[in-house]
């Protein structure tokens, strides 16, 4: 390949000015309309004020407390967590318009639209506590189903789908790095005056094993809800799709995309603790 470049300088000049042409505007638009990012930042906002919101996450009372809970409303706005998320994945996919194109022609197959539509529903459904136990207790019956069971074969399914690109250690980095970010924001309100930044590190690797349970967790539940309306076949061809290169560098530039903007809204909500934690102080 090289030999024929050095050969052929308008087929290198043009090789490379393929290589550094950034990501359209419009592209990225046609991406986030195709993976219905409003509704899953709309998702994503609420499990986030859910998860900061949930009882015996501080100790704020009072005023602190209904000041933190305007202050994390405010940062878990969908509207901008979806801009600042496009923006992201923008930059990270700059140079690779085969990645983008791959990605929208997926999107915009049957299948495609079908299963980011599933994924979706199911994503929105887990809100509901109550769904989301079913959804847990359904994989506790997954897990213990005998193995030549359909509900065992789907299972196998959704772990071989998780597996295609690495979805568990993924999350469990970014629960780590977005663990990190939200003592480094406390700490830059000096509300973590008595921990280091080596005891913050130990903090963060001790969460570990629990992250990864609940991340192992939920995503297996998760997967084995939204993929239900889904025959063998269809859910075959999607892991078939999810683990060619492209498909994988796609995975690999969402989740990049993800662990900057959550790692920046974790830190936001450690620096309004921090201030909250420093008011009740005075």
């Amino acid at each position: 390949m090289l030999r024929t470049f050095a050969q052929h300088p308008i087929a290198l000049l043009a090789a490379l000015l393929f290589a550094i042409t950034p990501i359209r505007p419009a592209a990225a638009d046609d991406l986030a309309r195709a993976y219905l990012l409003p509704e899953l930042f709309e998702i994503m906002a609420e499990e986030g004020l859910q998860s900061v919101m949930a009882d015996g996450v501080t100790t704020l009372e009072g005023r602190a407390l209904a000041q933190f809970q305007r202050d994390v409303a405010q940062i878990y706005q969908p509207a901008q967590m979806e801009a600042d998320f496009t923006a992201r994945l923008r930059a990270e996919l700059e140079g690779q318009p085969e990645v983008v194109q791959d990605a929208l022609d997926f999107a915009n197959t049957d299948l495609g639209r079908k299963i980011l539509r599933l994924e979706i529903s199911a994503r929105k459904a887990l809100l509901d506590p109550e769904v989301d136990d079913i959804a847990r207790m359904a994989l506790v019956q997954a897990r213990d189903a005998r193995p030549e069971s359909s509900v065992a074969r789907r299972l196998d399914l959704v772990r071989a789908r998780i597996e295609a690109n690495d979805l568990i250690e993924l999350n469990v980095s970014l629960g780590l790095n977005t663990s990190y970010a939200y003592y480094a924001g406390m700490m830059a309100e000096d509300a973590a005056s008595d921990l280091s930044a080596d005891q913050v590190l130990f903090l963060v690797w001790a969460q570990e094993p629990s992250i990864r349970l609940d991340v192992e967790d939920w995503s297996e539940s998760y997967f084995l809800l939204a993929y239900a309306p889904l025959t063998e076949e269809e859910l075959q061809t999607y892991i078939d799709y999810v683990s060619t290169p492209l498909g994988q560098a796609f995975n690999r530039a969402l989740f990049q995309a993800f662990d900057t903007v959550f790692s920046d809204i974790s830190k936001s909500v450690g620096r309004a603790l921090g201030r909250r934690l420093n008011a009740e102080e005075l």
